[in-house]
C-alpha cells in the first residue's frame, strides 16, 4: 500500500533538516479555472530553485492527470 502521509512527513523532516521552509498563498476561482500561487522560502534565496523544482513537480501532476501543460516563464527571471 502507497503511504502517501508517511512520505510526506518524510520530506517535511529533510526540509527541515535542510532549513528550508516557507510560506504560500493561494488564490482558488473555481469557476474560471484559475489557480494563482504566491511563494516564499527561507532562505530567501532557495525561492528561485524552488519555484522552477515546484512547477516541475505540478506539469509531472497535471500530465499524469491527462492534462497539457504549457510553462511561460517570464524573461529575466
Amino acid at each position: 500500500m502507497f503511504d502517501m502521509e508517511g512520505q510526506l512527513n518524510q520530506f517535511k523532516e529533510q526540509a527541515a533538516q535542510a532549513g528550508f521552509s516557507g510560506t504560500a498563498i493561494m488564490d482558488v476561482q473555481p469557476k474560471s479555472g484559475v489557480i494563482r500561487l504566491k511563494l516564499s522560502t527561507k532562505p530567501p534565496e532557495g525561492l528561485k530553485a524552488f519555484t522552477e523544482n515546484f512547477s516541475q513537480v505540478m506539469t509531472m501532476m497535471l500530465g499524469g492527470m491527462n492534462v497539457q501543460v504549457k510553462i511561460h516563464i517570464e524573461e529575466g527571471e
